[in-house]
Order: structure tokens, then C-alpha cells, then sequence
């Protein structure tokens, strides 16, 4: 009962993480091009910020480990990681409406507040991941990370669905006021999820010690001379590759294909979320303990691989209501996939390297979605100026991530937790201080 309570009450830092994050990629977005009238091009590049920044949480991940702040590792990292983002939001709106009366120091200020809040955004992110690696055991680690993730999503949710009605009717001051008010709930809610969460000590004095013995530059070299660390970086990279980067085309297919309306689409992604949030909870509360990270992980990947040749077969037969139910399988398949490997990002974890390796898992992450959509929007392009069909074009990405779910289970078939650690602490030359998991 009391690790329950806890892990709903470090939740509450996910609420805020994704009301800043619907702030920017929902109601901000949406005024800068609608209301702002700015560029598409500059919008894209200002919301790309935070991924192009996001080889930085390495060494943010390291700094978290090897220097505390008042004896905190992860809290100071945590708040002012909020804080910046939250400043650069509103710093980001001003500059935006700027740009119509000095287009160049308008563009300057907003670019630049991006970066901020990039930088923000990828260290709360980090250090709160190895804040659950520091704070939950292998057991409780699958019901953290589903209630956590989940929490994340029901924030965006509730974010959408509430700025949605405060921004009407919108003015820049209202837009002001929303953001700072939204803002500041968030850097409460951080606050009142993660003080006094973190273990402190001389132990962890000691671990700290120990990690700032070596440089970011050798801890780097000496962690990815792991081969496990490398096989679980491209296990990561494949996963999410063909879990995450398909969000951007079942619309289009689904307008394309099966002629539905703007409505039908856009509840395309009510049958995903409601698949995988429902399957992320049931499998990290009850089936990852009971089968494993692995076994769970590996369930997951086949359905997704399954399900995308399903969405090709449901185009090729003209089938909409098959091509629901394919959505919804997806999205059952991702959350149950979701849940094994979230355990597993933590569990491929050191006491000593948490910020780091975590930061490492997440930078696959998001570049595999990333260059996902990226090459994937690319193939449809030009597949389709050669077939000029949509079910071949559309046919061929679902294709390449159905290899990309294959190749995610041939690797994790070769990952080894144990043989991660055992090779980290051979390489950095200290004393056991964990057990890993049976």
C-alpha cells in the first residue's frame, strides 16, 4: 500500500510534465501558425528543438549522478529542469509575438527560448527516470513505470481537453496568463511529487564519489565498451521504431484507403490510446512479475508485427471495420511491449549510472521515432510516385516496421541484465552494491 501511494504521488510530476508538454505541442502550436500566422517550417524547427537537444541527456544524466546539490541527486535536476521549461514556454510566447514587429530579434528570442526549454524538458525527463531506478526494486519497477507512463498520457489528456477550453476566445494575454498559470501548477505538482522521494546518505554520498572518479568522457567510452549496453541500445532503437512511428500514417491510410471523414481519422487514435493505456496498466500491474520483462516484452512485439500486416491485409480487402480493430490490436500490443521494456530500461541501470544509461535508453527512443517518421513519410512519397498506390506505398512502411518488431525480438532474445551489470562493473572496477533480478 505504501509504495502504491508513493508511486501516485510521483505521478503527479507526470501530470505536470504532460501539461507543459500538450502547452507547447497542442494549444502553442496551433496559435503560432493559426492565430500567429508564423511559418510551418519555423514551427516544425522550434518543436524539433527538444530532440535535437536531446544528445545533451547524457550528460545531464551524468552530472545528475556524480554531483548532488544539498545531498539531491535527482531533485535540484528535476526542479530546475521544470522551471527552465516552463521559462522558456512563456519566453517562447513572447518572442513569437514579436516576430510580426521584429521578425529577426522576434525569431532570435523564440529560437533561443526553445532551446531552453529543450533543455529543461530532456533534464527533468532524465534525472525523474533515474529517480525511479534510485527509488523502486526489480518488483515494483513494471507497476512504477505503467502507472507513471500512464499518468503521463491522462495529463496530455486532461491538458488538451482543459487549455482547450481556457484559450477560448484567444487573446495574447489570455495565452500569457494560461501558460504561466499552467506553468506554475507544474512546478508545484513536480515539487509535491518528488521532495523527499529520493534515498540520501552516506551510501549515496559514496556512489556519487565513486562516479565522479571518472570523467563524462571515460564513463562514456567505458559504458557503450559494453556490449550489452550496445545490443540493448539498438533493442531499444528497433522496439520503438515500430511501436511509436507508425502514429502519423494510420490517418492518412485510413483517409486514403477506407475514404473515411476528418472525425472518423481522428478517432483512430482514441482506439490506439484506449489499447495501449489499457494494456500498459494490466500488463505492469499483473503480467510482468508474473512471466518477466522479456516473455512480456516479446508477447508485445508480435502482436505489433501481426497487427501490421493486418492493416496492410484490412487496405488490400477494403475492410474498415478490420482496420479498427487492427488499430486497437496496435495499440494493445504496444502498450503490453511498453510495459516489458519500460522495466527494462530501469533494470539496464546502475546505482552509479541511472541519469546516464537512462538518458542513453531515451535518446534511442526518440530518434528511432524520429527518423521513423522521417524516412517513413519520405517511402510513401516515393513509392507512390512509382506505383501510384496507396496500399503499396503505405503497404511498404508497415511492411519495414513489421521487420523493424522482428529485428527488435531477435536482439532481445541476446540481452542479458545480468551480463550487464557484471560487464559495467568489471569495466569501472567497483563492489557490488545491487543484486541483479532472478
Amino acid at each position: 500500500m505504501h509504495n502504491m501511494l508513493l508511486i501516485l504521488r510521483m505521478a503527479l510530476f507526470q501530470l505536470g510534465f504532460g501539461l507543459v508538454s500538450v502547452l507547447v505541442l497542442g494549444v502553442l502550436n496551433r496559435v503560432m501558425f493559426a492565430e500567429m500566422g508564423l511559418p510551418a517550417t519555423l514551427i516544425g524547427f522550434l518543436l524539433a528543438i527538444p530532440s535535437i537537444v536531446s544528445p545533451a541527456r547524457l550528460w545531464l544524466g551524468y552530472l545528475s549522478d556524480s554531483h548532488p546539490i544539498l545531498g539531491y541527486r535527482r531533485l535540484p535536476y528535476i526542479l530546475s529542469g521544470m522551471a527552465l521549461s516552463v521559462v522558456g514556454v512563456l519566453s517562447g510566447i513572447l518572442g513569437a509575438l514579436w516576430i510580426p514587429r521584429a521578425a529577426l530579434w522576434g525569431t532570435l528570442i523564440t529560437v533561443t527560448a526553445f532551446l531552453g526549454y529543450g533543455m529543461g524538458k530532456n533534464a527533468m525527463a532524465t534525472t525523474f527516470q533515474a529517480l525511479i531506478a534510485d527509488v523502486f526494486d526489480e518488483k515494483q519497477r513494471p507497476r512504477a513505470m505503467a502507472t507513471l507512463q500512464s499518468a503521463f498520457i491522462f495529463g496530455i489528456i486532461g491538458g488538451s481537453v482543459g487549455l482547450g477550453r481556457l484559450i477560448d476566445p484567444y487573446s495574447p494575454s489570455r495565452l500569457l496568463t494560461i501558460a504561466a498559470g499552467s506553468g506554475l501548477l507544474a512546478i508545484v505538482l513536480t515539487f509535491l511529487a518528488c521532495l523527499g522521494v529520493e534515498p540520501r546518505g552516506e551510501k549515496v554520498e559514496a556512489i556519487s564519489h565513486r562516479v565522479r572518479q571518472l570523467s563524462f568522457g571515460t564513463t562514456l567510452k567505458l559504458t557503450f565498451r559494453n556490449p550489452q549496453t550496445r545490443l540493448f541500445l539498438f533493442f531499444i532503437s528497433a522496439a520503438f521504431l515500430s511501436t511509436l512511428s507508425q502514429d502519423i500514417f494510420l490517418e492518412p491510410y485510413g483517409a486514403k484507403l477506407f475514404n473515411m471523414s476528418v472525425g472518423q481519422t481522428t478517432r483512430l487514435n482514441m482506439y490506439w490510446g484506449t489499447g495501449t493505456l489499457v494494456a500498459l496498466m494490466f500488463s505492469g500491474m499483473f503480467l510482468v512479475n508474473r512471466l518477466g520483462r522479456k516473455p512480456v516484452t516479446n508477447i508485445g512485439l508480435t502482436i505489433v508485427a501481426l497487427t501490421f500486416i493486418g492493416l496492410i491485409i484490412a487496405g488490400g480487402i477494403a475492410q474498415p471495420g478490420l482496420f479498427i480493430g487492427m488499430v486497437f490490436l496496435l495499440g494493445l500490443g504496444s502498450g503490453i511491449s511498453a510495459a516489458g521494456m519500460l522495466s527494462l530500461m530501469v533494470d539496464f541501470t546502475t546505482p552509479e549510472q541511472a541519469g546516464l544509461l537512462m538518458g542513453a535508453w531515451t535518446i534511442a527512443h526518440q530518434l528511432a521515432e524520429v527518423v521513423g517518421n522521417f524516412l517513413g513519410g519520405v517511402l510513401v512519397d516515393r513509392v507512390f510516385a512509382l506505383s501510384n498506390s496507396y496500399l503499396t506505398a503505405f503497404g511498404t512502411v508497415f511492411g519495414l516496421e513489421t521487420v523493424a518488431a522482428i529485428v527488435g525480438l531477435v536482439l532481445l532474445s541476446r540481452i542479458s541484465v545480468e551480463s550487464f551489470r557484471k560487464a559495467e562493473m568489471e569495466a569501472v572496477e567497483i563492489e557490488p552494491s545491487y543484486a541483479a533480478p532472478a
